[in-house]
Formats: C-alpha cells, sequence, structure tokens
C-alpha cells in the first residue's frame, strides 16, 4: 500500500517495476503525482485523481498533445482546434483544455480520448527506451501533490486500458520489424534530385511533399492520415537508397524565399497548397510560386485523383484548372464542396478563359476566387493572402 503521509522516491528500477507501481495506483485510489525521470535528460509528470489518470507534463508530451487535438479537430472539422498554439508549461495547457471545454468545442469524453492517446504515447516511448538501450528508471512518488487538485476538471482514464494499448502498439511495432526506429524520428530529405528518378509508390509520392525536416514521423501520420506502421515502412526504402534520412533533431530546409523576404513563419511551413492541373507546365510554375513564398505544395495532373489525395493530404488551398479531361475544374469543385472535411477548404479556379459567365459559374459551385493562366506570381500570393488570413492569425 502507498504512504500518503509522505513523499517515496525509488531510483534504479526497471518497467515492470513502474508499471506495477501505476497499477498500484488504481487499486488504491491514488490521489497525487507521480515524477519519472529516465537518463537525466528526460522526465514526465504523471497526474492522479482517485486512481484514475489524466494529463501529463513532460518530454514530447506538448507535441503529442497538439497531434492529437489536430486529428480530432480533422473528424470534427473544427479549425480552431487544428490551429491551437499550445504553451509549454503545464498550467496554460490546462486552461487552455478547459477553455475548449467550457466553449463547447470539445466533448469530454473526446478530450478523455485525447488524454488516453497522449498517455499511451508516451508509454510507448518510455517501453522502447527500456526495451531497446535497458535505461534504468527512477521515479518520485508525490501524495496529494497541489497541481494534481489543479488537473480536476480534466476528464480522467483508466490506467490499465492505457497501458495496454501502449503495450500492445509495441507489440506491432516490434512485430514489423521496427524496434530500432522511433516514432519521434524526423525525416529529412538528403538528395532531393533522387527523387524524381524513383518510382515511387502512392504513399511516397503523397508523403514526399510532407517531408520539411521539421515534422516527425508521428507528425507525418496526422498529416497523411496514413498508419504510422504503414508510413515508416514505405519510407524505410528510401532510407535505404539514401534519398532520406531519419534525424533525432529537427533540420529545417534551407530557405528558397527570395532575398528581400528571407523569414519564412513557422505559420506558412504549415500549409500546404494543391493544384489540380493536366499541364505539368502549369503545376511546375505554380509550384516555383508557391515554394518560393515558403508554403508547401503538392499537386496531380490526374483529375480522378485529386479528391484520394486531397482526403489524405488535408490542404488549406486548392487551385482547380477549368479545362480538364473526364472532370473540368467546375465538377471537382462542386465534389470539394459535397465532402464533409473538404467543404470549408478555399479553392480558386484557374482558367486560360476570363469571362463573365465562367466567373459565375465558378461562384455557384462554391469556388473561392478566380485566377487567369498563365498565373503571375504577384497574383497568386494576394489570391492566397485573401484567402488564407484565417489562418495564418490562427497559426
Amino acid at each position: 500500500m502507498l504512504k500518503n503521509e509522505q513523499q517515496i522516491e525509488y531510483k534504479n528500477i526497471n518497467l515492470k517495476d513502474l508499471f506495477a507501481q501505476l497499477q498500484e495506483f488504481q487499486k488504491v485510489s491514488f490521489s497525487g503525482s507521480l515524477y519519472l525521470k529516465i537518463n537525466n535528460n528526460q522526465s514526465w509528470f504523471f497526474f492522479f485523481r482517485l486512481g484514475h489518470l489524466s494529463l501529463l507534463g513532460g518530454t514530447n508530451s506538448v507535441g503529442s498533445l497538439r497531434r492529437q487535438l489536430k486529428l480530432l479537430a480533422s473528424s470534427l472539422q473544427k479549425p480552431q482546434l487544428k490551429s491551437v498554439a499550445l504553451a509549454q508549461n503545464f498550467q496554460e495547457n490546462y486552461k487552455l483544455l478547459i477553455n475548449l471545454l467550457n466553449q463547447d468545442v470539445i466533448e469530454r469524453k473526446q478530450l478523455a480520448d485525447v488524454i488516453a492517446n497522449v498517455n499511451t504515447e508516451i508509454l510507448f516511448d518510455l517501453i522502447q527506451l527500456c526495451q531497446i538501450s535497458n535505461h534504468r528508471l527512477s521515479y518520485k512518488v508525490i501524495p496529494d501533490d497541489p497541481k494534481s487538485k489543479f488537473i480536476s476538471l480534466l476528464p480522467l482514464v483508466e490506467i490499465t486500458s492505457v497501458l495496454k494499448q501502449a503495450l500492445q502498439a509495441w507489440q506491432k511495432w516490434q512485430n514489423q520489424g521496427l524496434t530500432n526506429y522511433s516514432p519521434n524520428l524526423i525525416p529529412v530529405i538528403k538528395q532531393p534530385n533522387l527523387i524524381q528518378a524513383q518510382n515511387l509508390s502512392e504513399h511516397q509520392s503523397l508523403l514526399i511533399p510532407l517531408i520539411n525536416g521539421i515534422h516527425s514521423l508521428r507528425d507525418l501520420a496526422i498529416n497523411s492520415n496514413i498508419e504510422i506502421v504503414t508510413l515508416v515502412k514505405s519510407l524505410l526504402p528510401l532510407v535505404k537508397l539514401e534519398v532520406i534520412y531519419f534525424s533525432s533533431v529537427p533540420i529545417p530546409p534551407k530557405s528558397n524565399v527570395a532575398d528581400n523576404q528571407p523569414n519564412v513563419s513557422s505559420a506558412k511551413q504549415d500549409i500546404l497548397i494543391a493544384c489540380v492541373d493536366d499541364s505539368v507546365v502549369a503545376c511546375q510554375a505554380l509550384e516555383k510560386i508557391i515554394c518560393d513564398n515558403g508554403y508547401r505544395f503538392v499537386s496531380t495532373q490526374n483529375s480522378l485523383k485529386a479528391l484520394p489525395l486531397f482526403l489524405k493530404s488535408k490542404p488549406d488551398f486548392i487551385f482547380l484548372d477549368l479545362m480538364m479531361p473526364i472532370t473540368n475544374g467546375y465538377e471537382l469543385c462542386a465534389q470539394i464542396r459535397k465532402t464533409p472535411s473538404l467543404k470549408n477548404v478555399p479553392v480558386a479556379i484557374l482558367t486560360g478563359r476570363d469571362g463573365l459567365v465562367d466567373r459565375m459559374r465558378a461562384k455557384l459551385v462554391g469556388s473561392s476566387d478566380f485566377l487567369s493562366k498563365p498565373v503571375e506570381a504577384e497574383e497568386v500570393i494576394k489570391v492566397l493572402n485573401k484567402n488564407l488570413i484565417t489562418i495564418e492569425k490562427l497559426t
């Protein structure tokens, strides 16, 4: 049983001891916190109320919370969740989540799932660190920690359920031969000139434009809507070919921005612009303008592949060519507006015809803007600035 009158400290323990302690917390309805440290440079605070686990703080926890809220935003279609900027300290995160609850942006059950997933990710990381490196742990039990009372308004999750999910995720990771690859690793493009020479798979083609040297494998899984084991296995062939490599720290790409615009905001780096145009030349021209201004870019020349591409990559803005075989820009725009997860994404119609009838028809099918071809950089940026101003402010 736990001694609730004093702090208890354990050093040089293994993972099995830690998990036994967590399960004991549930048995005795423990309220307080557990401070866990590994390698002297990674640490976490786990907070408990009446034997149940709530929000935690520490290494990678803020990034994990941001990812889970972004994933929830995609399913709820609520941009205030997708673009939320979380502070680096526990109190600010707590206040943010309580505000989301009070404003009915998120339900308690949904937030409980978010908290469970964050705890699962952290426990997965602990399992991996201990299994592959034989790291030893030390932890301190702090009964009736005032901070644990501070989080009492947040949903609580069962420890045994979270432990089970983490162990199952780790088992699957091992079974797929990924034991030595952390999901927190960051893919970096090493030789961009070799990409064009590769016969890329569908997943690889989707992922390459999303790799920016900043987002981790877990981030990419959320951004691409590809299950993380599938994602990592699809990238490993490119690692073997030395087209990309995995880094443990962010390696931002060298800026392509013109000399009079030396700084690209992190908000821009998170914004993905998509284009559907059957002309390779037109796509390349637009890509140069987009990338030179710090945004990410993805395109397809096949209008039939456009919707699947959008559903996976979740672009923030879409350019559609008007005159395309099989499905034209009007028809594709109408389909986008009928798709729940895409209906609010700004769409600009690209056309070599600049008539009033075309503009009116574009508006009728739900386009946000209309741009004449061949595109000019100044006009493209003007359209983006007009339609992305809300996203830029929120990010």
